[in-house]
């Protein structure tokens, strides 16, 4: 056989490879763009096939009759299938940049794109009759017509436009991406040149086999983001993906899915089953979606989010799904003999209807189960989107980002009053965050947020900073104030280098050590007991006040209270609150005497009325004095740094 023909033969092979293992793995279905790579792998075949066999009947030229017609055949399917596959690439590109909606939103693209289509379609059917593409003679030689060129003609169009597509959206491609479709057009314009100028030279469809090669195993392995454990598509997908539409305005709607019991549900299962249990919710997802028409791709992003990525923004679609999957996850669901209970939350997105940014919808998909309604109801983020707290909760991380770029933060001072000294005495320091959008912030909103992003760690030397610097400006012993309180986060506790920060920030702003006094809370005192047992202890020892915040809210570990040097207890609301019960008051009373019996200085929080005030500083106990320190709004509410230090002036008896 002519050399010639083992292009072809080599070209079919490859081909033919790729074409089954496209069936066997199922990709001719599912999403769009595997649809499309699809038919476009068959059309190569189909084409390489046809070059073969109208190659190989023109190379030994056998006798007129059926074979005359079967290379009439062979070749009418060579020219659709070979013009197919460059019109068929340029619907890949739109769909694989994920920029579908830019080529279906414009009709005219549309038309543009099918007339070439039907012109080759035309002109092929009717060739010999009205049109003269080819020819077969008698002895069924193979010959080229004068309207070939005009075949040429459409597929340089269509190459033309997927050049131009790339160029055009090369910021949605990577760089090896990009480079490699460049590099396949080069290299298929080189084989269809080679074989225009030298038609026995059969290298077009090689050329092209070898870009097929070449493409599916550098770029198809990388769009192969399938996470085998869960089988929805993996997380870095799901950014690429969302940012993309993003910047291409393209309309998606959708549907969060959380798990929010899905950590006591792993500790059930066990890491195993739990993979086939997220599996299972996976499978589910996709075959629900199919059944209520709603075009999407699943994401699993982590600790119990799912994410369903859709296509249509019709609502009763998109309810029909969201609704599904509320109903199946309300329901116990059954793996292997395992009975599990999920406790799932829902939120629908349309994009960019809704929103205009992605990191809002990825901030939405962490804090939507925490900032919604705590209820399995399927819930619309346009019904909440415009809700202050909620969008407040929703951008935590832009706005601690943003104050802490733009110094949003503030030190507001509450005073402390003495019921001893009938004074003013001391003041606790409290954070404030004041956002350029949303005004004043609350630290219930943004501190837990904080500590679990880490920012806590910036804010916490804000506020040490801040605090130091605001008692070297004051003149203590004239306001009559002993110490300001900062409270430390659990997260500072355990800083390695608290102590040596502390002492030097101190020395170089003249403070003495007795003016400062730190609070811990219960459960930061408990993180890492040794740690923050020797952390604190060298504080105490160098001349700082410690006292242990929030005692009543925790575990009250009476433990932690003698083993740490901790000079006073801060009483937390929740005592104040239960003063009318006679049962309850007997318990506060008797926990103030412990605590009086231990040494400790003794301070109640959020105080409001005078009768609670005096509740708390008339109880006496065996002879022991009740709570020295009351602290609250029935004294003063927290102030900025100059409007403490002129109530304080205006407040205390000796200047007033």
């Amino acid at each position: 056989m002519n050399a010639y023909l083992s292009f072809d033969e080599c070209a079919l092979a490859i081909v033919l490879i790729f074409l089954i293992s496209q069936i066997v793995r199922k990709q001719y279905r599912g999403s769009r763009t595997n649809s499309i790579m699809f038919m476009m792998i068959t059309m190569i075949f189909v084409s390489i096939f046809c070059d073969l066999s109208g190659g190989a009947i023109n190379q030994y030229g056998y006798p007129a009759g059926w074979i005359r017609f079967f290379s009439y055949t062979v070749n009418l399917l060579y020219f659709i299938s070979r013009n197919l596959i460059a019109a068929l690439f340029v619907l890949y590109l739109y769909s694989s940049v994920d920029i579908w909606h830019v080529f279906t939103v414009n009709r005219i693209r549309n038309i543009v794109w099918f007339i070439p289509v039907a012109i080759v379609l035309f002109i092929v059917l009717l060739n010999g009759r009205l049109f003269n593409v080819f020819e077969i003679a008698p002895d069924g030689k193979y010959s080229r017509g004068n309207w070939i060129i005009l075949l040429y003609a459409i597929t340089a169009f269509y190459a033309i436009w997927g050049i131009s597509v790339t160029l055009r959206f090369r910021k949605l491609l990577n760089k090896d991406k990009f480079y490699v479709i460049i590099f396949m057009y080069v290299m298929i314009f080189s084989g269809v040149f080679a074989q225009y100028i030298r038609p026995g030279f059969l290298i077009e469809s090689f050329c092209l086999a070898m870009a097929l090669l070449f493409f599916m195993v550098m770029v198809r392995r990388e769009e192969n983001q399938i996470d085998p454990i869960t089988g929805a598509t993996k997380y870095n997908e799901a950014i690429d993906r969302v940012t993309k539409n993003f910047i291409t305005h393209k309309p998606v709607s959708v549907i969060l899915i959380k798990i929010i019991n899905y950590s006591n549900i792993s500790l059930y299962l066990g890491q195993a089953k739990f993979n086939e249990f997220l599996h299972l919710v996976t499978d589910v997802m996709n075959s629900s979606a199919e059944e209520n028409g709603y075009v999407a791709e699943v994401f699993y992003l982590e600790s119990g989010l799912f994410a369903f990525l859709g296509e249509t923004l019709d609502e009763e679609i998109i309810s029909n799904e969201a609704g599904f999957m509320r109903d199946y996850l309300a329901n116990p669901v059954e793996l292997d003999g395992f009975t599990i209970m999920p406790d799932a939350r829902i939120c629908i997105v349309k994009c960019p209807e809704d929103m205009e940014e992605f990191q809002t919808l990825f901030s939405l998909g962490t804090t939507f189960h925490h900032t919604l309604p705590e209820t399995r109801d399927v819930h619309f983020y346009r019904d909440y989107c415009d809700d202050k707290n909620f969008k407040i909760r929703s951008e935590m991380n832009e706005i601690l980002f943003r104050a802490i770029e733009s110094n949003g933060f503030e030190m507001y001072y509450q005073p402390i009053y003495s019921t001893v000294e009938k004074r003013f005495v001391a003041a606790e320091a409290l954070i404030r965050l004041h956002d350029r959008y949303y005004g004043l912030v609350s630290p219930a909103l943004f501190i837990p947020i904080s500590e679990a992003t880490g920012a806590i760690h910036e804010i916490g030397d804000f506020v040490l900073r801040s605090v130091i610097k605001f008692i070297s400006e004051l003149d203590m012993e004239e306001l009559g104030l002993k110490y300001i309180e900062m409270n430390l986060s659990a997260a500072q506790c355990i800083e390695v280098d608290l102590v040596e920060r502390i002492q030097n920030l101190l020395e170089k702003s003249h403070v003495r050590p007795e003016s400062l006094g730190l609070e811990l809370t219960e459960t930061a005192a408990d993180i890492n007991p040794e740690i923050v047992d020797h952390n604190i202890m060298r504080l105490h020892d160098y001349g700082i006040r410690i006292a242990l915040d929030d005692y009543g809210t925790g575990y009250s570990n009476v433990k932690r209270v003698t083993t740490l040097p901790i000079d006073q207890v801060k009483l937390d609301k929740s005592f104040v609150d239960m003063v009318d019960d006679p049962q309850m008051w007997i318990v506060i009373q008797d926990t103030i005497s412990m605590l009086k019996e231990m040494g400790k200085e003794v301070l109640v929080e959020g105080v409001e009325e005078e009768r609670v005030a005096k509740m708390f500083t008339e109880i006496r106990t065996d002879l022991i004095q009740g709570c020295e320190l009351i602290q609250g709004f029935y004294f003063c509410k927290p102030l900025p740094a100059d409007e403490f230090v002129e109530f304080i002036r205006t407040h205390q008896p000796d200047m007033a």
